[in-house]
C-alpha cells in the first residue's frame, strides 16, 4: 500500500548502507512508486534498483527521470514489464541523458515507439556511462530502430544492446 511504500522511501533517504533493492512485482502503485523514487533520488549508497513488474505511469516516469537528473550512485536500473509507456519512456530518457553513473538499463517488455525510440537515440548521444541496454520485447519498429542505430553509432561506452524480439527490417539492419 501507499503507507508502506512511504516508509520505505523515507528509509531510503537515510539509509547509508543499502546498495540492491529489488522491489520486483510488489505491487507498488504510481502514488507509492513516487515516494521510494524521493528516496532513491537523495540516497548516497543505492547502486541497484529493480521496479520490475509495477506500474510506472507518467507521473511517476517524470518522477524517475528527476531522480535520475540528480542521483549519483545509481548504476543499475531495471524496469522489467512495468508498463512503461512511450511518453513516460522520454521523461526517464531525459534523466539518463544527463546522469553520470548509470551502467546498466533494462526496459524488457515495456512500448516504445518512433517517438519515444528517437528520444533513446538521442540519449545514446549524450550519455558517456551507459554499458548495457537492454530492449527485449520492446516493440520497436524499423523507423524507431534506425533512430537507436543512429545513437549507437557514436556512443563510446555502450558495450551491449539486447534487441531480442523486435522489428528488424533490411534497411535497419544496414
Amino acid at each position: 500500500d501507499n503507507k508502506s511504500a512511504s516508509c520505505l522511501g523515507m528509509m531510503l533517504k537515510e539509509n547509508k548502507t543499502l546498495k540492491k533493492l529489488n522491489l520486483w512485482e510488489c505491487g507498488l502503485q504510481p502514488e507509492g512508486l513516487e515516494d521510494v523514487i524521493k528516496g532513491v533520488q537523495v540516497n548516497t549508497k543505492l547502486e541497484t534498483l529493480s521496479l520490475s513488474k509495477n506500474t510506472i505511469d507518467n507521473k511517476s516516469a517524470s518522477c524517475l527521470g528527476m531522480m535520475l537528473k540528480e542521483n549519483n550512485t545509481l548504476k543499475n536500473l531495471v524496469f522489467l514489464r512495468c508498463k512503461l509507456q512511450p511518453e513516460g519512456l522520454e521523461e526517464v530518457m531525459k534523466g539518463v541523458q544527463v546522469n553520470t553513473k548509470l551502467e546498466t538499463l533494462d526496459l524488457l517488455k515495456n512500448s516504445i515507439d518512433n517517438k519515444s525510440a528517437s528520444c533513446l537515440g538521442m540519449m545514446l548521444k549524450e550519455n558517456n556511462t551507459l554499458k548495457v541496454l537492454i530492449l527485449w520485447e520492446c516493440g520497436l519498429q524499423p523507423e524507431g530502430l534506425e533512430e537507436v542505430m543512429k545513437g549507437v553509432q557514436v556512443n563510446t561506452k555502450l558495450e551491449t544492446l539486447d534487441l531480442l524480439k523486435n522489428s528488424i527490417d533490411n534497411k535497419s539492419a544496414s
